[in-house]
C-alpha cells in the first residue's frame, strides 16, 4: 500500500513510489498533466533537476492531493529547490512543525468534550473517576454497591465521584440507578493534569501485571532507531489509536479496559 506523503522527507522518492504503484505509462501520464517532455519528468526523479512550484501545484492537481497534502508537497520541493543552507533549514523547520502538528492527537480526534479547569482538578486528579463514569455505562455495574465491588473501591470513594459526574453532567440518576452522560472526553496535552492522568493509569496498569488474565495484553519493546524514523513511527501509533477508537466506538458496553500506549526517549 501507497504510504502517504507524510511519511516522505524527499518528494522524488514519494513520485518514483507513486508512478510505480500505478504502473506502466505513469511517468507519461505526469508529463503530459505538466505539459513536458516526459524526458524531463525521468530528469527530474533521478538527477539533480527539480521541478518548479508551478509544475508542484500541477503534480498536486493531477495526484488530487487533498489541501493539507498539497501544501506539504509543495514544502518538500520548496525545501529541494533552497538556494542556501539557512533557507534549506527554515522550510526543513515547517516540514518538521507539520509533522509534530499531525500527531497531536488533538488535531485528529474530533468531537471530544474538554471539562473546565476547575472539573478537570477533580475528574484527573483519581483514575477512579473514570474507570466509574465508563462503568455505569454497562448494565449490572449502575448502583454504588455494584461499583464498590467491581472496581473495590470504598463507599464513600464512590458517593464522592458519582456526585462529582452527575454534578458536571457526565452522569446522571434516574430511578435508582446511576448512567453516563457525555463519554468521550479529551486532555490537551498542555494540561496541568495530563502527567496525573498517565500516572494513574499505569500505575493500574502495574497492578494489572500482578494477576494473570489471558485476556490481557502488554509488551514493552526498548530499541534504538534513527531520529529520521520517529515521525514515521509516532504515525503508526496515532493511526493504531484511531483504529482501536473506531472498532470501540461500534463496541457494545459489556466490560471496562484500559489502554495506555508509551513511546519516549529513554
Amino acid at each position: 500500500m501507497l504510504k502517504s506523503v507524510f511519511e516522505y522527507r524527499d518528494y522524488k522518492a514519494y513520485l518514483r513510489e507513486v508512478i510505480e504503484n500505478r504502473g506502466r505509462g505513469e511517468k507519461s501520464r505526469v508529463a503530459q498533466a505538466l505539459h513536458c517532455h516526459l524526458a524531463y519528468v525521468s530528469q527530474v526523479l533521478n538527477a539533480s533537476a527539480d521541478f518548479s512550484l508551478e509544475q508542484a501545484d500541477g503534480i498536486n492537481q493531477y495526484l488530487a492531493h487533498s489541501e493539507d497534502e498539497g501544501d506539504f508537497f509543495l514544502l518538500l520541493v520548496s525545501q529541494a529547490r533552497a538556494g542556501s543552507e539557512s533557507l534549506r533549514k527554515r522550510y526543513e523547520a515547517r516540514i518538521k512543525k507539520t509533522i509534530l502538528e499531525r500527531t497531536a492527537l488533538g488535531n485528529r480526534l474530533k468531537n471530544q468534550k474538554i471539562l473546565p479547569n476547575e472539573s478537570q482538578a477533580t475528574y484527573y486528579s483519581a483514575w477512579y473517576y473514570s474507570a466509574i463514569h465508563l462503568l455505569i455505562s454497562i448494565p449490572g455495574f449502575q448502583t454504588k454497591e455494584k461499583i464498590a465491588q467491581r472496581l473495590r473501591l470504598s463507599m464513600s470513594q464512590v458517593t464522592k465521584a458519582l456526585g462529582f459526574l452527575v454534578e458536571t453532567g457526565l452522569a446522571n440518576f434516574f430511578e435508582g440507578l446511576y448512567r453516563t452522560g457525555q463519554v468521550t472526553l479529551y486532555l490537551q496535552n498542555d494540561s496541568s493534569w495530563i502527567s496525573r492522568h498517565h500516572a494513574s493509569w499505569r500505575i493500574q496498569s502495574v497492578r494489572a501485571l500482578d494477576h494473570f488474565d489471558p485476556q490481557d495484553f502488554h509488551y514493552t519493546s526498548v530499541v534504538s532507531m534513527g531520529a529520521e524514523d520517529i515521525p514515521a513511527i509516532k504515525k503508526i501509533l496515532v493511526d493504531a489509536i484511531e483504529e482501536f477508537r473506531k472498532v470501540v466506538k461500534k463496541s457494545p458496553e459489556q466490560e471496562i479496559y484500559c489502554y495506555t500506549l508509551d513511546f519516549f526517549n529513554v
